[in-house]
């Protein structure tokens, strides 16, 4: 599995930059764990899988009990892959990416640059404002997202989303999707796409690592200057002002 993988590259990274785990929290909409080397802290976010059931922060002392774990455990989960995000987080900070201001922003002009009005563009997860985006573009944009349904706006529930993947040409995948059991199966049906990119502030990871995977673009935020104290009492909006990357695996 995916994850797996990103677990065993995170893990690798870790010993090899004498990272140690500082801190991790459970919040509302956002998980965060903070590792640090005593001379940089980096830290990485997930989304809260909140409304699938009950989250309680996990007894994790190191690391190494994060990314060892291999439960079902929704709460684990969001915790580890906010730890291979703030280990990537790591990694970008010693190489910094090509920033740019606005996530969102520059999501939909690639996007828009590599489609056109025929290609069929399907996001697992409901990236709103770029959706809005490409839709004002005449872009041909289907939704598929567990968390709500909007059949008169085109957001259809996860069922249908491997039967979509299979026929699209370009797939965008939420980083949260990393949390669950899917991500990999997604791959394997999307064989027709040719851009499948992973997005949001829950793919903070080190592009590098997703690179013998089908996945040719990871966007996501570079939070070298977003502290856990901002992340607990700024609204949701509030993190994307943080620069960004768009970059190939």
């Amino acid at each position: 599995m995916i994850l797996d993988i990103l677990k065993q590259q995170a893990l690798q990274s870790a010993k090899k930059n004498s990272l140690t785990l500082k801190s991790f929290k459970i919040c509302e909409p956002f998980t965060y764990v903070e590792v640090t080397n005593k001379t940089k802290t980096s830290i990485g976010v997930a989304l809260s899988p909140s409304d699938e059931g009950d989250l309680k922060n996990n007894n994790f002392k190191s690391i190494e009990d994060i990314l060892e774990d291999d439960s079902f455990n929704l709460a684990s989960r969001a915790i580890i892959l906010a730890t291979i995000n703030a280990i990537g987080q790591y990694e970008l900070q010693e190489n910094p990416p090509l920033l740019k201001k606005n996530l969102r922003v520059e999501s939909c002009e690639f996007l828009l640059e590599n489609s056109t009005k025929e290609d069929k563009i399907v996001f697992i997860g409901n990236l709103k404002p770029v959706i809005k985006k490409l839709k004002e573009n005449s872009r041909d944009v289907a939704v598929f997202c567990r968390r709500k349904k909007e059949l008169n706006n085109e957001v259809y529930n996860d069922i249908f989303e491997y039967e979509a993947v299979s026929k699209a040409d370009i797939v965008v995948i939420t980083g949260a999707a990393l949390i669950g059991s899917t991500f990999d199966a997604l791959l394997k049906f999307a064989t027709k796409a040719k851009i499948i990119m992973v997005s949001g502030f829950s793919a903070g990871l080190n592009p590098i690592w997703l690179k013998n995977s089908n996945v040719t673009h990871v966007a996501s935020l570079y939070l070298k200057d977003c502290s856990k104290e901002k992340i607990e009492k700024n609204p949701f909006e509030d993190i994307f002002e943080n620069s960004c990357y768009l970059q190939k695996t």
